[in-house]
């Protein structure tokens, strides 16, 4: 995200990060479709005894891919003297780290909810078979790319703040009631649900990417962006599924996971009036780089 959006012409750092955030997108939605796939063709005993495994093999063609990639197509030859490591600079801006983190909280969960842990809940809360759950996944995913991109584009042309305000306030209201259409036996209304999550993350998440970069103290950069991000997705959003289960469980409601999404949207939306609009402020490259004429 932070070389995508720093070497983005000018006017094109949202969109660049938005493509940066569908990348993502994308890789999950790979494994969503492969795992429909193999649901689709194969009977659940010989899924759950050996079938599962291929998926995991073919993913070592991907990690392949991307060492090649790494270490042939994407040299580059930055040279960067510091007197300390960039995670101990970075420590002395753990303020802006952890608004960072309470930024990136809205996406992390919701996405983990809707997209990672709403496989299963379909299955046992609606009783939809494991194939049709990973198809209604792969369609809303699939769907989300675009939304992620055109998010992006129009965040350079009128802020990033409205969109992310926006978007923020509907997981806030909305969360209840889209669970209300997931938790339909319908797979059709079940699938509008799950695109209506599409909508309120994509419109989050297509914007995230520049306001992180554009925020960041342009010395440590990388590593304050990496640390808030991904802190927050590991151990937010890798527990919300955990946490979403406990209470299904605990409550007897299977629209329970609907209050985790209110309240990381409500967390996030008290941490944007923190931040200032900068799609239109001058931006600086981190040090020994120079963005493109």
């Amino acid at each position: 995200m932070v070389f995508l959006v720093e070497h983005a012409p000018e006017g094109q750092r949202g969109l660049m990060g938005a493509l940066g955030a569908s990348g993502g997108t994308v890789g999950m939605l790979l494994g969503s479709a492969v795992g429909a796939a193999f649901s689709a063709s194969m009977s659940t005993a010989a899924l759950d005894a050996w079938g599962w495994r291929i998926p995991f093999l073919l993913g070592l063609v991907v990690g392949v891919a991307g060492y090649i990639l790494r270490q042939y197509a994407l040299e580059t030859t930055i040279e960067e003297k510091r007197t300390r490591a960039p995670i101990v600079e970075t420590l002395h801006h753990w303020r802006v780290v952890a608004r960072f983190a309470g930024l990136s909280v809205y996406s992390a969960v919701t996405f983990y909810i809707g997209f990672v842990y709403l496989v299963s809940w379909l299955q046992t809360a609606d009783g939809i078979p494991p194939s049709r759950s990973l198809e209604i996944n792969s369609f809303s995913m699939l769907s989300s790319v675009p939304v992620l991109i055109a998010v992006g584009w129009l965040s350079d042309r009128i802020g990033r703040k409205p969109l992310m305000l926006l978007a923020s306030t509907g997981g806030l209201i909305g969360g209840l009631p889209l669970f209300w259409l997931l938790n339909h036996q319908s797979d059709l209304v079940a699938q509008v649900g799950q695109l209506g999550l599409v909508l309120l993350t994509g419109a989050y998440y297509g914007s995230l990417p520049a306001v992180l970069v554009e925020a960041a103290p342009p010395s440590v950069r990388c590593t304050a962006v990496a640390l808030g991000y991904n802190l927050c997705t590991g151990l937010f959003g890798g527990l919300s599924p955990l946490v979403a289960t406990w209470l299904v469980e605990r409550t007897g409601d299977e629209t329970a996971p609907a209050f985790l999404i209110m309240a990381s949207a409500a967390v996030t939306l008290v941490t944007l009036f923190w931040f200032r609009e900068t799609y239109r402020k001058p931006f600086i490259v981190g040090p020994s780089r120079t963005a493109p004429p």
